[in-house]
């Protein structure tokens, strides 16, 4: 009886473990602003250490020193439609049906979903632009690739945009389905020309390995739009990281 008691108590300490462990890994909230900010993120959790240890973040300001490696055309392959629309609290985020692919340095990546920062996160010879879309691709082995579009504001209206914030999500945790027809790779500018370098995601836990496409050619949108998409994200870019040894080609 006295064993069993034991292990009763034993089995019990463990799952508290367990669960406190969980907990926190649920609770480690991040943010843009005061305790939560970009410069207080590897504070918050282990996990998150890399935001500020790591020597290949991103986002980067393209210039200076840019090495001519005479870049590949990269091939789309557009077959499938964007289904979803939602708000989680930090971005607005659009997924895709399976079907659109990128060809990038031999290799095949699935576009996973497409999100928006404002104002951008990169920067082009030192120009900050009012709005940067990630469209954001995954290989058969979970290596990301991460195409970088700016917007620029224009007076003429993107259309693109347009069909996307008929379905767009006001609140935190909302998700809306996308009636048009907006496939992956619509809203990209015919000159798709680029920089490209190593990197990491741009928000927790900032993880490196990243393959950073940005396109130098931004798209235009109108001054309504990127008002419309910024009250309700906010201001959610990460600031500028160091460029350290790494190499920008193009």
């Amino acid at each position: 009886m006295k064993n069993t008691m034991i292990y009763i108590l034993i089995v019990a300490a463990i799952a508290l473990m367990l669960s406190e462990s969980e907990t926190k890994k649920q609770n480690a909230v991040w943010g843009y602003e005061g305790d939560l900010a970009p410069q207080n993120w590897a504070s918050l959790d282990k996990e998150y250490e890399m935001c500020e240890s790591g020597k290949h973040q991103s986002p980067l300001d393209i210039r200076g020193k840019v090495l001519d490696a005479q870049l590949d055309e990269i091939t789309f392959y557009d077959d499938a439609r964007a289904t979803t629309f939602s708000n989680n609290g930090h971005t607005i985020k659009v997924d895709f049906a399976r079907g659109n692919l990128i060809d990038f340095q031999s290799k095949d990546y699935s576009l996973m979903q497409m999100h928006f920062h404002t104002p951008s996160e990169n920067r082009i010879d030192g120009i900050s632009y009012p709005m940067e879309a990630h469209l954001v691709h995954q290989d058969k082995n979970n290596n990301l690739v991460v195409i970088a579009l700016m917007f620029e504001e224009s007076e003429d209206t993107n259309i693109v945009l347009n069909k996307l914030l008929r379905n767009v999500p006001e609140q935190k945790n909302q998700s809306n389905s996308i009636r048009a027809d907006v496939y992956g790779y619509d809203i990209l500018p015919e000159n798709k020309e680029y920089y490209t370098f190593d990197g990491s995601l741009t928000t927790p836990p900032c993880t490196e390995g990243v393959k950073w496409i940005v396109l130098k050619t931004p798209v235009k949108a109108s001054k309504n739009q990127l008002e419309d998409i910024k009250a309700i994200m906010g201001k959610n870019n990460r600031p500028l990281q160091d460029r350290n040894t790494r190499f920008i080609l193009e």
